[in-house]
């Protein structure tokens, strides 16, 4: 049986009244096929979740999150899962933490977050400092000699 979140499938068709047989008809496939496929007991194509995400009106990375059956995406224990519904103009925080803001509490490293609380480190935080040195004199920003890869002479 494959791995989809049957239950987020039919709370979408309630929500909008619909049944899996409206669902069948928009697709042009027989309800049982689409049955048996929110079940987990056939497998979605790929058009076919297109499909459904025009019919419920939602974006394909919402649907193909459910379709997998696992919606906590590479979240971690202190971090909130990811959702396809976040608003997608969400920027990020004016200010960025550096070295300077690291707090040294009970063994661990600590931030603390503009409310006050403390936000512990992730063990990888700053796991790649000093690894590479630019040199003062070099121009990051002048272009590259488009004949320093050459390897074979062109005939």
């Amino acid at each position: 049986m494959l791995s989809i979140d049957t239950a987020w499938f039919h709370r979408q068709l309630e929500a909008r009244n619909q049944s899996v047989r409206a669902l069948a008809r928009f697709m042009d496939i027989d309800a049982s096929a689409v049955s048996r496929m929110l079940k987990g007991e056939r497998r979605m194509s790929a058009e076919e979740q297109d499909r459904i995400a025009d019919f419920f009106g939602l974006s394909l990375e919402e649907v193909a999150a459910h379709r997998r059956g696992d919606v906590s995406g590479f979240s971690e224990s202190k971090q909130e899962p990811y959702s396809a519904a976040r608003d997608a103009r969400h920027e990020p925080p004016v200010k960025m933490f550096t070295e300077a803001d690291v707090v040294y509490k009970d063994g661990k490293r600590w931030m603390e977050r503009p409310d006050g609380t403390l936000l512990e480190l992730h063990p990888i935080f700053g796991c790649m400092k000093g690894t590479m040195t630019i040199p003062d004199d070099l121009d990051l920003t002048a272009p590259a000699d488009p004949d320093w890869g050459k390897v074979y002479e062109d005939d």
